[in-house]
């Protein structure tokens, strides 16, 4: 798996040392979608260790399959959003 970020997202997931995504479900018109959910806090749940490299750990959810590409963005307010090969959806 390869990590993508901007120097500056990457500055945070260094400083933090740690970042935790999983999938979450919403309804849609075609039934059940997932998008992947990130936080630099660890989530309720069992999480594992997927990557370490660049500085920082990547953990996830149990069995979640690993994309080609984990895409990481910061928004305007410093929140932290993951992406799954450069897409919103996951699977």
């Amino acid at each position: 798996m390869r990590v993508v970020a901007r120097p500056d997202t990457l500055e945070l997931l260094r400083a933090r040392g740690s970042v935790y995504v999983r999938p979450r479900a919403y309804r849609c018109c075609r039934g059940r979608q997932y998008v992947l959910e990130a936080s630099l806090e660890p989530p309720p749940g069992e999480v594992e260790l997927v990557h370490a490299a660049d500085g920082f750990r990547v953990y996830a959810t149990p069995g979640l399959a690993q994309p080609d590409e984990l895409h990481f963005e910061l928004d305007r307010r410093n929140r932290i959003h993951a992406y799954w090969n450069n897409q919103a959806w996951i699977g």
